[in-house]
């Protein structure tokens, strides 16, 4: 008796490379995003650095080069977020732990945090001085 073989399932080479996560593709992105929002900001503030030759095709006339730089700016925008919006995924459920202290507890620790601040300056600025004075003295 033979044994009837299943025939194999053809799968989709593009839905298998678009699904596929590539190991620094988010690094790559993130980079990408961030460079072409730069440039995009450049163009809008009008910097003298960047601007669009008035002889350039299609972006060179009229409005053209401000709008194309704020479509770059929302897909760069957008980019970011798909790189940032994976790393605070797992933080979401964490959150939801969170138990926030009593108002008479936050005051007390806001407090002793202020105090602390001040202390702290204080010092600095008793260290800062006297370096000024030693140094003022050699000098």
């Amino acid at each position: 008796m033979a044994i009837k073989q299943k025939p194999e399932e053809q799968k989709s080479k593009l839905l298998e490379v678009l699904t596929t996560e590539y190991k620094w593709e988010n690094l790559l992105l993130g980079v990408l995003a961030t460079l072409s929002g730069a440039l995009a900001v450049m163009i809008i503030s009008g910097s003298t650095l960047l601007q669009i030759n008035s002889n350039f095709p299609i972006l060179g006339q009229g409005n053209n080069g401000i709008i194309f730089a704020w479509v770059l700016l929302a897909i760069s925008v957008f980019g970011l977020l798909l790189v940032v919006y994976p790393f605070f995924l797992p933080a979401i459920p964490e959150l939801k732990k969170i138990t926030w202290p009593s108002w008479p507890k936050f005051l007390d620790h806001s407090v002793r945090v202020m105090i602390f601040l001040f202390v702290l300056t204080g010092m600095l600025l008793l260290y800062d001085i006297l370096i000024i004075r030693l140094l003022g003295g050699i000098l």
